[in-house]
């Protein structure tokens, strides 16, 4: 049986438009949906969606009834650096959260959330000494979808956003993984406190706790009593001239950390150490990992591999497939509102399974080819279960 959830577009309808209404002719819920089919047929700035869109403009006329044709570049620009990004995310937000609750209704396993920072190039402000604009986003494992996200002036910024980010997101029965740079105190706390878990990266910004684990698991791997008590996982992996094995500790005897009072429902540590040969060439990494639950070395593997998932899915898709990486506009609430546009055109092409198990790349070939591919999937097909 295939359950309809509410059409993307009916979200965009509880929008507020915050242009100046004498004589605007574009309707913002149309502009916006415009524009999810101009970037989906592989356009990325203003100039070449007004273009794609002016090509196409008869489609458009009779799909969304238009009195006054498709909107010019400085019509869209002028639309996305006005709405506020807030309310937009709010609305993605709303959008994601029934999308989740019906696919997953049934899997009542903890998932989890990936978040990480991802640069924005091209949009560099040389004016306030050269900032590079971030997006914070949350990605969710279970579905290979974009969640939430949070813009700010710097990397530096991440660990300010990162509460920011979590107050927007669901994430009660969710692991929470964050690189080292998120590994704040009052970070784990709300998670906690928002009924969530976390596994967090220990790096020497925090150093008595860094320093305590890494003097333990140094002992514990020489010490034969010591070592019979870990949780071991080993994983081999091997082909086109590599061999890649990684060892998994997991030990939830952790009395000897001076700071376990400041981490709150710190449980367990865990070391991954990597070895990775190419070519003769060997290298050896250790990571260290805190986390809020009692749990095996093999899920400890599991999800911090899959804490990659967000760098290597979303924010890859986002720069070779819709160049964002590229994008110099900058102007108001553009950048925030063009990640978020984006994000719902990934979102969309991963929910689409019509054409069967086909390629990411494959899939906006499909939509570029015909137009009506994309009219099924932003008003019909997608998401559905």
């Amino acid at each position: 049986m295939c359950v309809i959830i509410n059409n993307l577009v009916m979200y965009f309808d509880e929008l507020e438009d915050h242009r100046d209404n004498r004589g605007f002719r574009h309707e913002l819920t149309n502009s916006i949906v415009m524009t999810i089919y101009g970037v989906l047929c592989g356009n990325y700035d203003a100039e070449n969606i007004a273009f794609f869109l002016k090509l196409n403009e008869k489609h458009f006329e009779k799909l969304l009834k238009l009195e006054h044709g498709v909107p010019s570049a400085d019509t869209l620009l002028r639309i996305y650096a006005a709405i506020d990004p807030t309310k937009f995310m709010d609305i993605f937000s709303l959008w994601v959260k029934d999308i989740v609750s019906e696919k997953l209704k049934d899997n009542h396993d903890l998932k989890v959330i990936p978040i990480d920072g991802k640069a924005i190039k091209s949009a560099t402000d040389k004016i306030n000494g050269g900032n590079v604009p971030y997006v914070v986003s949350a990605f969710l494992n279970d579905l290979g979808i974009s969640i939430g996200q949070v813009k700010v002036p710097d990397k530096s910024n991440e660990i300010t956003a990162i509460p920011e980010l979590l107050d927007l997101l669901d994430i009660k029965d969710c692991i929470i993984t964050i690189d080292a740079i998120g590994t704040q105190t009052n970070i784990a706390k709300k998670i906690i406190d928002k009924g969530g878990h976390y596994c967090l990266t220990i790096k020497e910004n925090h150093k008595s706790l860094f320093y305590d684990i890494d003097d333990y698991f140094k002992f514990a791997l020489e010490d034969k009593e010591e070592l019979a008590t870990l949780k071991k996982y080993v994983n081999n992996d091997s082909g086109h001239g590599r061999y890649e094995r990684r060892e998994v500790y997991v030990t939830d005897n952790i009395s000897f950390i001076n700071d376990l009072d400041k981490w709150k429902n710190l449980t367990t540590i865990a070391l991954v150490r990597s070895y990775r040969e190419i070519n003769g060439n060997v290298s050896i990494k250790d990571k260290y990992y805190i986390l809020d639950l009692y749990i095996t070395a093999k899920d400890v593997y599991s999800i911090t591999r899959n804490h990659w998932q967000i760098e290597n899915n979303l924010h890859w898709i986002l720069d070779v497939h819709f160049k964002e990486d590229s994008s110099k506009i900058k102007a108001g609430n553009s950048i925030s509102n063009l990640s978020l546009i984006r994000k719902i055109c990934y979102n969309l092409v991963k929910l689409d399974d019509s054409f069967g198990k086909i390629s990411f790349k494959k899939k906006l070939m499909m939509y570029n080819h015909d137009l009506n591919n994309l009219n099924k999937l932003i008003f019909e097909i997608t998401p559905s279960v």
